[in-house]
């Protein structure tokens, strides 16, 4: 079948880049799981969603809070430490522009379950650059300064 273009006006780019990353991990195409997905729909095998709500801040895996970062922001030690004492332990998915400031360490950094750059840019100090590899799922940018 030849490749076209298909632009879809109005799609969630949430959900897109949930299903962008569950099918980075997995070896597939986007286009490969929304065929699986429109074909199901099809077939009467997956109910239709009425649901007009976007998805809350918890992810699938449990009640992990979400940080997510469309925009530009920079978090110190102690944005991260009130957060975590707010929510526990949570995770930051950014398709933005994110720093962690130099004030930051491992143990503040071991906060942040997982760190999902989609196609964004992440600046880290250069002492906790290695840490940093460790925690994320990388499609975007990470820059060490």
């Amino acid at each position: 079948m030849p490749r076209k273009t298909v632009a879809i006006r109005g799609l969630d780019t949430e959900l897109y880049h949930e299903v962008f990353s569950m099918a980075k991990k997995d070896g597939k195409r986007v286009s490969e799981l929304m065929n699986q997905a429109l074909l199901a729909f099809l077939n009467g095998d997956a109910p239709p969603n009425t649901s007009t709500t976007k998805p809350s801040n918890t992810s699938k895996q449990g009640d992990d809070f979400i940080l997510k970062n469309e925009g530009d922001i920079s978090l110190s030690k102690k944005d991260i430490l009130g957060i975590s004492d707010e929510v526990g332990s949570f995770r930051i998915e950014t398709s933005g522009r994110l720093t962690l400031e130099k004030d930051m360490d491992k143990a503040t950094l071991s906060k942040i379950k997982r760190i999902v750059i989609h196609d964004g840019t992440v600046e880290v100090p250069k002492n906790l650059y290695p840490h940093m590899l460790i925690r994320s799922d990388i499609y975007g940018k990470i820059e060490k300064y």
